[in-house]
């Protein structure tokens, strides 16, 4: 083989592999010749170039000058708006390396890279699909931009540090978190974490958290969240998003102080009253007063709500818990237990600390109250407890303190009583007497005993009193009635107890009528707090109209021992005229009934029967009268 044919064939061999490598390869490649008539023409290209150029079938071939491919492209609107054809050619021939971004037909942006041949005139133009890079730009600078515009506009502020503290980024409302943008400020010294923990702390352990911002005047409440550490360009850097909280943070404390304060005085409840013994009880030292408490109950405070209403009585509650507070040193809380009852706690008192707290208390509320045009005064009463000495429980401190309090009240208010075990006893048999008093009020198991009135010239009887006496079944023995009497008072239970003597002592003086003694006058003792109530009155009547009594027999005496000393009484009932006696001996002004007040003391008495007691008024013995069962005809002399 001849050696011009073997150098033919390598050449070809050579030419169709290279033309294999440039149909495969991604971009499009077009070589093209000086031509002196029409500049630069093509001379060779790759099927790439061919789907990348977009031009019509058969339109690209070799020998196509470069400037119609221009013109058909600009044509088109291949080009941006800013693209000269002229001078984009004349660059190229000049032998400058130039490039263009085309939008073809199918939406492909392709880049052609155009640079001078060096072997001979011409140039190599590179035709690039640069599509998914220029989408995902611009889907990245949407994304910064929205991303920009959500910093900017939302309510959080953003701030980008680098790992010293500085700020590197700051939207507007971090800006106006600060009062001003934060570049220069030190984030060190400005936020505050609420925990006792540094800033620089919670920054290295990458930790969410409650701060505060301290400003000039004033403070903000912040939640403060970090992104991880970016080291991606070689400068750790971190972003912190700061909410507000401050709204928040107020509003919850308010809420707080609403869940633990009395509404109108401003003074602990319930609720920080159990809060503030759990904390001194935490702290209990064994063998020491841990705290003390005083119990404090407005006098007669009823009375100005009844007279004056609530209004006023709300507007003293305040007054009271003003001086309340102003009694009160350092190391001792007031609370409004609810209605008139407040309560002091003493955190460790000294000796004799207590008693002198609650002594000035009364003293301080037994002063008038200025109210509106009024001027009002009350009074107070306290009792003391001590923890552990008294109690070693909230319910058990309170409660002595109670019992030292009522202590105080039976012994006439406005005093100061410390709590004693004894006290706790005797209120205790209370409480049990009055639970058998109420189960004798509803069993009426009381009885009435009488005792004659003599006339000291002639030994004759003119006239008996009715005197209550109540046997206990569970102490199987008589109460006295100086004794029941104030319980049944203090409990609501005195008027059902009169409405029985009335209904009782009528039904006897019905007997001794029918029995023929010639003064069955009787005299029975009520309490003024049941002739009070017009319903007395209605009872009365019909006890005497059922059992055809002349209502000049009846005499009603009043006890001035059982009197209340909150309540004036006029001791004059509206009595019916139908009611009125003959006798004019009467006390009060009330027609019909005479009432009388005494100061005649109850000592019980042994049912008996004497010869004396049961003479007739002319000293023969009558027949004996059908007495009712609860009544026994018996002396009892003073």
């Amino acid at each position: 083989m001849k050696k011009a044919d073997f150098d033919q064939r390598r050449i070809t061999a050579e030419h169709a592999m290279m033309r294999e490598m440039l149909d495969n390869t991604d971009h499009g490649v077009v070589l093209y010749d000086h031509d002196a008539a029409e500049g630069q023409v093509v001379a060779f290209f790759n099927a790439k170039a061919a789907s990348y150029m977009e031009l019509p079938a058969g339109m690209l071939r070799v020998g196509l000058p470069r400037h119609a491919i221009t013109a058909y492209c600009q044509q088109r609107g291949d080009h941006p708006d800013d693209f000269i054809s002229a001078d984009h050619l004349a660059r190229v021939e000049n032998g400058t390396a130039v490039e263009v971004l085309a939008c073809r037909p199918s939406g492909r942006r392709i880049l052609a890279r155009s640079f001078p041949r060096t072997a001979k005139a011409g140039s190599l133009t590179l035709y690039i699909d640069v599509t998914r890079s220029i989408v995902s730009a611009q889907r990245l600078r949407e994304s910064r931009a929205e991303y920009r515009a959500m910093a900017e506009t939302a309510p959080i502020g953003f701030i980008k540090i680098d790992a010293t503290g500085n700020v590197l980024f700051a939207n507007s409302a971090a800006g106006e978190m600060f009062e001003g943008a934060p570049s220069g400020t030190d984030l060190f010294a400005r936020i505050r974490p609420t925990d006792g923990e540094s800033f620089a702390d919670k920054i290295r352990m990458s930790q969410s958290f409650q701060a505060e911002l301290k400003m000039p005047y004033h403070s903000r409440h912040l939640i403060v969240a970090m992104s991880p550490w970016n080291g991606a360009q070689g400068v750790p850097e971190r972003m912190l998003a700061l909410t507000d909280v401050t709204s928040l943070t107020v509003a919850r404390k308010q809420i707080e102080h609403m869940a633990r304060h009395d509404p109108l005085t401003g003074l602990g409840n319930r609720t920080l009253f159990a809060e503030t013994w759990a904390r001194l009880m935490n702290g209990d030292e064994c063998h020491q007063t841990v705290g003390a408490m005083i119990t404090v109950d407005l006098d007669h405070f009823k009375l100005v709500n009844d007279d004056y209403g609530h209004g006023v009585g709300d507007l003293l509650l305040r007054n009271v818990a003003e001086r309340i507070q102003s009694g009160l040193e350092r190391n001792a809380t007031a609370f409004r237990l609810g209605g008139d009852e407040f309560a002091v706690v003493i955190e460790k008192p000294n000796p004799g600390e207590c008693l002198a707290v609650a002594n000035a208390l009364v003293g301080l509320v037994s002063q008038p109250f200025p109210i509106a045009d009024l001027t009002l005064t009350i009074g107070c009463s306290a009792g003391i407890a001590s923890m552990p000495e008294d109690g070693r429980t909230v319910d058990d401190l309170q409660r002595a303190a109670d019992v030292a309090l009522y202590q105080v009240k039976r012994n006439g208010r406005s005093g100061v009583a410390h709590f004693d075990p004894a006290q706790e006893r005797e209120m205790g048999e209370r409480r049990r007497l009055e639970l058998d008093l109420r189960r004798a009020v509803s069993e009426e198991s009381f009885t009435l005993v009488y005792q004659p009135q003599l006339d000291l010239r002639t030994g004759r009887i003119t006239g008996m009193e009715a005197l209550i006496r109540w046997e206990n079944k569970r102490l199987r023995t008589m109460v006295p009635p100086s004794q029941f009497i104030p319980i049944a008072e203090s409990c609501g239970l005195i008027t059902l107890i009169d409405l029985w003597v009335i209904r009782s002592a009528v039904e006897c003086m019905r007997a001794f009528i029918d029995a023929g003694i010639e003064h069955p006058f009787t005299s029975i003792i009520l309490s003024p707090i049941s002739l009070a109530r017009e319903e007395i009155v209605s009872q009365l009547t019909h006890a005497l109209e059922i059992h055809r009594v002349p209502p000049n027999l009846l005499e009603i005496e009043i006890t001035e021992a059982w009197r209340s000393p909150t309540k004036s009484w006029s001791g004059k009932p509206c009595w019916p005229s139908r009611m009125q006696a003959s006798k004019s001996r009467s006390t009060t002004s009330a027609p019909g009934i005479q009432v009388w007040h005494t100061s005649r003391r109850f000592r019980s008495t042994a049912s008996r029967s004497t010869a004396r007691s049961s003479m007739a008024s002319d000293g023969t013995n009558p027949p004996t009268p059908s007495l009712p069962r609860s009544s026994t005809f018996a002396v009892d002399w003073d």
